[in-house]
């Protein structure tokens, strides 16, 4: 698995999907919103499997000084409950 920052690269119908897949209730049918939620967060980082698919991401604003507001945490339905998250959550931290 690999983690990555890409913010301003991920694809936002891409987003879309890991987040329908994930169950988080995000407007997800509207790709052009859930673009403009992608292009107001300075801070995404992302988790793929070595063939480059998106297995989730933590999608935040912050300042890198002092505050971070994760707004969206998601994993790939039949990925979750294996640390996914905790990694994603980890690398945000570390950032």
């Amino acid at each position: 698995m690999v983690l990555a920052r890409e913010e301003g690269r991920l694809d936002a119908a891409e987003y879309a999907a890991l987040v329908r897949s994930s169950g988080l209730e995000r407007p997800v049918e509207n790709v052009s919103r859930m673009a403009a939620m992608l292009a107001g967060s300075n801070l995404v980082v992302t988790a793929r499997d070595g063939a480059g698919r998106l297995l989730g991401a933590a999608r935040s604003v912050t300042d890198f000084a002092w505050c971070c507001y994760l707004s969206d945490l998601c994993v790939e339905g039949s990925r979750q409950r294996g640390g996914i998250g905790r990694l994603l959550l980890a690398e945000t931290k570390r950032v």
